[in-house]
């Protein structure tokens, strides 16, 4: 093999290693941090005499809503105001009915420091469909 030959080739040597240290720092895996699901006195902390930004991921639509200690829901949406109950289920989910719909209890879990309510798909995975965006301490919505 001459020099040139032998050059070339621990070029191309140093060039594959360096391209395998560069691939090997890529993540093979989601960058998302897993979720962790909420115990209910940390559902109380947040929501309890707190009012609350939420987005539904779904219809992606921002909703204010003041949950008063005593189980009553007053939510602004769409501008107009609606009324329900709450509640917090001993396993932390989190219970809501607003007008004649029936209660719906979803967990609330943390994933890289947000917070998200979770349904199980049809494959019994978690899927997000709301975003907790901002938790206000006491009632923020307007009195009129």
């Amino acid at each position: 093999m001459t020099p040139n030959k032998m050059m070339r080739m621990a070029l191309l040597v140093s060039i594959v290693a360096l391209m395998a240290v560069l691939l090997s720092a890529c993540q093979t895996t989601a960058s998302r941090s897993d979720p962790v699901v909420l115990e209910a006195d940390q559902v109380r902390r947040l929501f309890v005499g707190n009012t609350v930004e939420s987005y539904n991921l779904n219809t992606s639509f921002t909703s204010f809503t003041y949950y008063h200690p005593n189980g009553q829901a007053v939510q602004e949406r769409l501008w107009s105001r609606r009324l329900g109950t709450w509640s917090i289920q001993d396993d932390g989910k989190i219970c809501l009915a607003f007008g004649k719909r029936e209660t719906k209890c979803r967990h609330i879990v943390s994933r890289g420091g947000k917070y998200f309510k979770i349904r199980l798909d049809e494959k019994g995975e978690q899927q997000e469909i709301v975003r907790y965006r901002y938790f206000s301490e006491g009632n923020a919505l307007s009195q009129g």
